[in-house]
């Protein structure tokens, strides 16, 4: 038995989370310590350490952002079905207009 294997890693890969979680938790670091020195005088030591933080808190969070897309659009699928299954189940017209927007999908 042959077996194939991708070569892209996956979303679920434990590579994927330790760089969003080292991300999280340099930006962290890197916004406590700008927090702790701002003041007179530190005050561009402070912004370059607040850049920093965001820089590593940044991939984390366009991560983070893809996937509450997907489950965003999981839902409006959900509640999509939900209301117009009825009116499928019910309507000899709503099924037409289905049975076409399907043939179009495969299409």
């Amino acid at each position: 038995m042959v077996t194939h294997r991708s070569t892209r890693p996956s979303w679920l890969s434990w590579d994927n989370y330790f760089v969003g979680v080292g991300g999280l938790v340099l930006g962290l670091c890197f916004g406590t310590c700008a927090a702790l020195i701002a003041g007179p005088g530190h005050n561009l030591a402070a912004i370059v350490l607040v850049a920093l933080a965001a820089l590593c808190v940044l991939p984390a969070l366009l991560r983070a952002l893809g996937e509450l897309s997907v489950w965003v659009r999981l839902a409006i699928l959900l509640i999509g079905f939900a209301l117009l299954l009825p009116a499928i189940l019910l309507s000899g017209e709503v099924r037409d207009w289905a049975a076409e927007r399907w043939e179009k999908a495969w299409n």
